[in-house]
């Protein structure tokens, strides 16, 4: 888009002090660069301005210049803009995080089980990942909740202060200079970084980040008429050779050489008396979202070392305060809705997401409890984005949904990965897989599997059906089958393996706990198993009287039992891993029906609960099991002990019975928070108790084994790493590492 360049004056004319609010000055445009969490800065820099008495008579921004500029030109002071700023967790918004507990529960269970980065689509066109890291639906959210006073379809001239936002269009690579329409989308489509922030659709293009042809807009600045641009440049600067070893930094740095490149140009293009701000910003990076009040500071001192610079453009005090009151002020009258219009191009149908968001015609518009209400379906990761636009048709104001689904499938996979080693060399390895097919039907039929192999080789599939609405109760039938090795202690010695092998079919009743289940879910059904334990290696050793050693094979089982089963969890944890605050509480209960030789009962309790002071956390966590045989003992069908937070101190399931106890307390420092990826360093001690048996009579809290543990953990992007040391009863000890679940 050409812009006609205004002449640069030759010099800037003295303000008439006495000419009042019309007084004969030249006009200030701002031009504010994009440069990701560094352009928190401008708040700084706006800050200073109004406390010099600059006027600004318009406003050029480009990504977080947008942001920034935006705002301000909205009618908010500096001063409002830092102090919502400072009211948010900046990281979270900007990188799309929530609230683990304002998840439904089948997602908190695939978060815990799939830590391994982003989750990967498969469709007739092959492997395909989503557009962004980011879709940046929340910030969205809060910029048009911000900004809802101001008219949908507003030119931006008519703003408080006239502003225009910079895009780039991803198709052709032209840039695309917003100056009407909805502001929260312009400073949206502003922002895209690529590779970081999703690109947005408007009006039928895709724009991403205006950085990438126009950082520090001056010349979009000199096209709005201003005779002075003060230019404020916070680009990120270009990285050294000994940090371009990720993929990650890389990538950002192809996009800063680009950006660099225009931004140079646009410095070069400025006029004898425009002014040029650079904050030395130092480490702050590009995604340090939480030091935003630190970039402010800064970027309020680096206007203040210039202030006789800018003294130039002052004001009377009586003469700025008329200014400011003399702006435009445009309010959006209170509007009923006329009609809701949905644009779905998704596999959701349109009448169940008008369903679920229920707004009903000739109700009073509510920007922010129709976005509560999105932030609902957005954290069932069923969309890629969902959003609404107030829009006008044949004279009557109305509201349209935009719901653009995950069209990079229709299949959905996510991994995970477990590690483990000891002292004694012992170790083993998971790899999960999760299988999610969304969608087959109108009805919301879906298609789950989960498969592990390693150590242990399991297979989980099953079908969910809603009975009456999405979100609601549903039937669930599935086949589950698992075969692990275990192993068989006397006392610390491994006297023998044999094969645990499993096979169940079932049908379950679903029923959500909590509005979208976000307290938990419960489960009643019933279930055919069938269980196979054949020894491997080994058996018993006795002596006989005569003080030889004999050598007892293990026994073989096999048993068949169709029975009933209910099941529920209550999850209100903060976090799956290092919890510092909340509960949770799960329980099974299994209830065998056949009348024949080895029928069984089995029930299983877990509690755990966490709380916080500071850095400081508490763990404590109460485990129970018991399986209840008729006929003969059959060893190896129950609950084991042993490993990691399982009593560390002995080996990976050195303990097995029908009945189980075991409790702990953790203590846990967090070190070191990294905010930005949300990851934490921890340092933590645990006292562990708890054993198993064989039988009822020989249950008895003398007998339980101890174990105190002292390791590091951390919550790293491919699951939560430990390594640690533990004693135990008897002068049992042991190192051991561990990455993801036990």
């Amino acid at each position: 888009m050409p812009y006609a360049q205004t002449p640069a004056p030759s010099a800037v004319p003295p303000a008439d002090v006495s000419a009042g609010p019309d007084i004969k000055r030249p006009k200030i445009c701002l031009a504010l660069s994009g440069g990701g969490a560094r352009g928190f800065a401008h708040v700084g820099v706006l800050k200073a301005l109004e406390a010099l008495n600059v006027p600004i008579d318009c406003i050029a921004g480009t990504s977080m210049g947008a942001v920034v500029g935006g705002l301000y030109a909205s009618g908010m002071s500096a001063n409002e803009i830092e102090k919502r700023l400072d009211a948010l967790k900046l990281n979270d918004v900007a990188l799309d995080r929530v609230d683990r507990r304002a998840l439904p529960q089948p997602l908190r269970e695939e978060d815990e089980q799939y830590p391994l980065g982003a989750t990967v689509g498969i469709s007739n066109n092959g492997v395909r990942l989503p557009t962004g890291v980011v879709q940046a639906t929340q910030f969205l959210e809060l910029l048009q909740n911000w900004t809802a006073k101001i008219p949908s379809n507003i030119d931006f001239d008519r703003l408080p202060i006239p502003f225009r936002a910079v895009a780039t269009d991803l198709e052709n690579g032209q840039m695309v200079v917003f100056d009407k329409g909805p502001l929260h989308t312009a400073i949206r489509a502003s922002m895209a970084a690529p590779g970081v922030f999703a690109p947005i659709q408007v009006n039928g293009r895709m724009l991403t980040d205006g950085g990438l042809v126009r950082n520090l807009p001056v010349d979009i600045a000199r096209s709005m008429g201003a005779d002075v641009v003060i230019a404020v440049n916070i680009g990120t600067p270009l990285l050294p050779r000994d940090q371009l070893q990720t993929f990650f930094n890389i990538s950002q740095q192809m996009v800063n050489i680009l950006t660099e490149q225009n931004v140079q140009t646009q410095k070069a293009s400025l006029h004898g008396n425009d002014i040029l701000i650079e904050p030395d910003l130092g480490s702050i990076s590009f995604m340090d979202f939480g030091r935003s009040t630190d970039a402010s500071v800064i970027g309020q001192k680096a206007a203040l070392e210039i202030k006789d610079k800018l003294a130039v453009f002052s004001l009377p005090p009586h003469l700025y305060i008329a200014l400011q009151q003399a702006r435009l002020d445009p309010q959006l009258p209170s509007i009923n809705i006329g009609f809701v219009d949905v644009a779905d191009n998704g596999a959701i149908p349109e009448s169940d997401i008008r369903r679920q968001l229920d707004i009903a015609i000739g109700s009073r518009y509510d920007a922010e409890e129709i976005n509560r209400k999105l932030a609902v379906l957005n954290n069932s990761r069923e969309y890629d984005s969902i959003n609404h636009e107030l829009v006008q048709r044949d004279g009557e104001y109305g509201v349209r949904i935009n719901a653009n689904g995950r069209n990079w499938g229709p299949h959905f996979l996510r991994f995970g990965l477990a590690l483990s080693s000891g002292l004694d060399g012992n170790g083993g390895y998971r790899l999960q897989i999760g299988h999610r097919r969304p969608w087959l039907t109108p009805g919301g039929l879906e298609w789950r599997n989960d498969l592990e192999f390693g150590n242990t080789l399991s297979l989980h599939s099953e079908l969910r059906q809603p009975l009456f609405e999405r979100e609601g109760m549903f039937v669930a039938p599935y086949l589950d089958f698992r075969q692990n090795t275990r192993n068989l202690y006397q006392g610390d010695t491994r006297i023998a393996e044999y094969t645990l092998r499993s096979e169940q079919v079932g049908m379950d009743l679903g029923i959500p706990l909590g509005p979208q289940s976000t307290l938990g879910e419960a489960r009643f059904g019933i279930e055919a198993s069938r269980l196979y334990v054949r020894p491997s290696i080994g058996g018993f050793l006795s002596a006989d009287e005569g003080g030889g050693i004999n050598l007892t094979p293990l026994p073989s089982a096999e048993l068949k039992q169709v029975g009933l089963k209910a099941a529920f969890v209550i999850d209100q944890l903060d976090a799956p891993v290092f919890p510092r605050d909340g509960y949770k509480l799960d329980s099974r209960v299994f209830f065998g029906l056949e009348q024949t030789q080895g029928k069984y009962q089995q029930v299983e309790a877990n509690a755990l609960w966490a709380r916080s002071l500071g850095r400081n956390s508490i763990n404590l966590k109460f485990s129970a099991a018991g399986l209840f045989q008729s006929g003969d003992l059959i060893r190896g069908l129950g609950t084991t002990l042993g490993g990691f937070q399982q009593l560390s101190a002995y080996q990976q399931d050195q303990f097995s019975g029908n009945y189980m106890l075991y409790g702990s307390a953790t203590y846990l420092l967090r070190a070191v928070n990294f905010d930005l990826a949300g990851q934490s360093l921890f340092l933590g001690s645990s006292l562990e108790l708890g054993n198993t048996w064989d039988r009822r009579s020989d249950i008895s809290l003398g007998s339980t084994r101890k174990s105190l543990s002292l390791f590091a953990g951390f919550s790293s992007f491919i699951g939560p790493i430990y390594l640690g040391f533990a004693v135990g009863s008897g002068g049992n000890k042991s190192v051991f590492f561990q990455l993801g679940r036990q």
